[in-house]
């Protein structure tokens, strides 16, 4: 019989080579995160989950959610490492007090603090938005921390500096070092007063 002009005698051995070929490789990709983990001396994951989420509650109140495109947990450690994360810290009525987004971070799982790295942004349910590369937040105290430069918008003003210690909704902080400020200069002219 043919088949489009080939033989389907020639077919069969074509097939029976590439489903071969495929259970080969197949059976080489098991062993490659393996082998990776042993050449680069880097740890495996021992869960990885897409579309990630966690909550933390005291008693019957959200403190924090955090999600994440996926999240990599390592038990030994007990620490979670994420991608494409966001992290929504609440009030004491429920309400948005901030919303924070970067690229990477992570989760100790132990205490709860966590770690925001690569264009890391927070917005204050106010307006006020804080942007740096890197910033910690200190479960236990509930504060945000960054050793980094930082950029604060606040009402059209911007703050630039070194460090930076705060809340998690931006209306009470602090630039530790090298602070500048550009005041947007219309609401300078509408203020009286020395």
């Amino acid at each position: 019989m043919e088949i489009g002009g080939i033989r389907s005698v020639f077919l069969r051995p074509v097939f029976a080579a590439l489903v071969s070929c495929l259970i080969g490789v197949a059976a080489c990709s098991k062993d490659e995160p393996a082998d990776l983990a042993q050449s680069t001396g880097k740890q495996l994951p021992d869960q990885v989950i897409s579309n990630f989420s966690i909550t933390e509650t005291t008693r019957t109140k959200k403190e924090w959610s955090m999600e994440a495109q996926k999240a990599y947990i390592y038990e030994k450690r007990n620490v979670l490492e994420a991608q494409l994360i966001k992290i929504t810290f609440f009030d004491e009525g429920g309400g948005v007090r901030s919303v924070l987004t970067a690229r990477r971070g992570s989760l100790d799982r132990n205490s709860n603090d966590m770690q925001a790295r690569e264009d890391v942004a927070v917005t204050g349910a106010d307006g006020v938005v804080l942007r740096t590369e890197s910033l910690s937040w200190q479960n236990q105290k509930r504060q945000i921390v960054s050793d980094d430069s930082v950029t604060v918008i606040r009402h059209g003003d911007t703050l630039t500096g070194w460090g930076f210690r705060g809340d998690a909704d931006l209306t009470e902080f602090e630039i530790l070092k090298n602070m500048r400020a550009t005041i947007k200069s219309d609401r300078m002219e509408g203020e009286k007063g020395p």
